[in-house]
């Protein structure tokens, strides 16, 4: 049961980071974001450039890549997403899924299709759970997740900048009041999520070793799973989706994982996924019937009133 919960919680930390980028973006433009995966892949390509190709140290790979996620979410803001304010949401998600492709074919033209080699920071260091090898950067993952998950919450109703970015996509109207440009608003968060999403592919990447096109894709998808089930407008609860998932797909391969179901993380985040969409649909008749008294027993003001 122990290396469940720490298999679960390492995975979790990746899954989190990418919920709280959602979240951000979702929190401060009302844009349910689908680009942030590949951000977070060619973000890994450019720290590989750096490092393998210039000789540069994984530090300051590491920077650049998380600089280079930043900058394509902020871009991506100043050119597309501002011009379309006052769109069909649906449309900017459609153009966010675009975005995605065009950076998924800008991997496949500029390094290819075979898989490229970024050496971890270091080998050296780590330890032992239950005979789980636990490595430094997974630590990392998990702790960063969740301070800026609950840190970040707190921090943001401190200032009006950052309640401008809590209010941003309800209330426009009253980010002005407050006097923050709602254009610096939306700006940043799209900057500090896409960034996030460099950050957390840097994190989980050590683990693999690898990178290929689309390879954060597939942990971007759950973690906006995860940013869903912590309510897509609560940082707090994007990093306990992620928590959440990264224990239950934990519990599935270890308890589920003999029966050889074919994809079945999958099908472990699609039915937490949809267990909790249906509780939230039907959540407030439940409670409309819990409340409402039964058929032929007397309310309490009939029975005073009889007494």
């Amino acid at each position: 049961m122990l290396q469940v919960l720490v298999l679960g919680l390492m995975n979790g930390g990746i899954y989190a980071i990418f919920a709280l980028g959602v979240v951000l973006v979702y929190r401060g433009t009302g844009v349910l974001t689908f680009a942030h995966g590949e951000i977070g892949t060619i973000a890994l390509y450019f720290a590989y450039f750096l490092v393998a190709k210039v000789g540069l140290p994984w530090s300051i790979g590491a920077l650049g890549a998380i600089a280079l996620a930043a900058l394509l979410g902020g871009a991506f803001e100043f050119l597309f997403v501002r011009r379309m304010v006052n769109a069909d949401p649906v449309s900017t998600v459609v153009l966010t899924v675009g975005f995605g492709l065009f950076l998924l074919a800008a991997e496949f033209f500029f390094f290819g299709a075979s898989p490229r080699n970024l050496e971890p920071p270091t080998k050296h260091y780590f330890f032992v759970i239950d005979n789980v090898v636990v490595r430094p950067w997974q630590v990392a993952a998990l702790v960063l997740a969740l301070v800026l998950g609950f840190g970040l919450q707190s921090a943001l109703r401190r200032s009006d900048f950052g309640l401008g970015i809590l209010a941003a996509a309800q209330d426009p109207a009253a980010v002005r009041l407050v006097g923050v440009p709602l254009s610096r608003v939306t700006l940043t968060v799209w900057s500090v999520g896409a960034g996030l999403s460099g950050l957390a592919a840097l994190l989980v990447e050590p683990s693999v070793g690898v990178i290929a096109p689309g390879y954060a894709s597939e942990l971007f998808v759950i973690g906006l799973a995860a940013a869903v089930v912590g309510g897509l407008t609560s940082l707090p609860g994007a990093f306990v989706g992620g928590v959440v998932l990264g224990i239950a797909q934990s519990a599935s391969s270890r308890y589920l994982g003999s029966f050889g179901v074919s994809g079945l993380q999958y099908i472990v985040v699609l039915t937490i996924l949809l267990v909790v969409l249906l509780g939230r649909a039907y959540a407030p008749e439940v409670r409309r019937r819990l409340a409402t008294p039964h058929a032929g027993a007397p309310s309490t003001t009939t029975a005073g009133a009889a007494a």
